[in-house]
């Protein structure tokens, strides 16, 4: 009876345990939610660069235009290149003016190697040559330096100022020139035709005072504007 009595007691001690237990909720562990982080601000939108595009015939990005060249410098007109009323000037003991070189000087507006007085046609040609200012080839405005023929007692060359030049074929060139001292007098002449060989470096005239004698000329080159 008492080791019964004990037994239940026990029992109950366990029961009165258990139930204890079980009227005890566990711990519950927080829920772990992730920290929102912030996005950053989107950027501002800028325009879009245009990428360089390339030139189809070189392959290179395109550029912009060059500025277009300025045109030749031209000089003055031939009546403010020579005198008023049409006539020669002769200083006592001096020799007449304007001389062919001064006039051309004038109408084409090239003042480079001013040499001095004694400058003539050759000597400046030479230094616009050195100065890489000339060529074989005319074009208007540029000034045809006619090379030293003594048959014509043109020690020193000549020189005239090209109004037109026109390509008529691979060596062959039209000009019209202007200008003065043909005459040793310093009379002026304009509107002069003429035909150029850039291969024969020869110019045959073909109007004004030297057409019946101006052939096959020879000729130094032309000095550009």
């Amino acid at each position: 009876m008492g080791m019964r009595a004990f037994l239940l007691g026990c029992l109950c001690l366990l029961f009165s345990l258990l139930a204890g237990c079980a009227g005890k909720s566990l711990p519950v562990q927080p829920e772990v939610v992730p920290e929102a982080r912030a996005l950053p601000e989107p950027a501002s939108l800028a325009p879009p660069v245009e990428a360089a595009v390339p030139d189809l015939e070189g392959g290179a990005p395109a550029q912009p235009s060059p500025a277009a060249p300025a045109p030749f410098r031209s000089g003055r007109g031939s009546a403010e290149c020579y005198p008023a009323g049409g006539a020669a000037v002769r200083p006592a003991g001096g020799r007449c003016e304007p001389q062919s070189l001064p006039f051309a000087r004038c109408r084409s507006g090239i003042m480079s190697c001013r040499l001095g007085v004694e400058n003539g046609p050759l000597t400046w040609f030479a230094c616009e040559e050195r100065r890489g200012n000339t060529s074989l080839l005319p074009r208007p405005g540029s000034v045809l330096i006619l090379a030293a023929n003594a048959r014509r007692k043109m020690p020193t060359g000549h020189v005239a100022y090209v109004e037109e030049a026109r390509q008529e074929g691979p060596l062959r060139y039209r000009l019209v020139f202007s200008h003065t001292n043909f005459d040793r007098r310093c009379s002026l002449e304009t509107g002069v035709a003429a035909t150029y060989d850039s291969g024969s470096r020869t110019i045959d005239i073909e109007s004004g005072a030297w057409r019946a004698w101006g052939k096959k000329l020879p000729v130094a080159g032309f000095i550009l504007p």
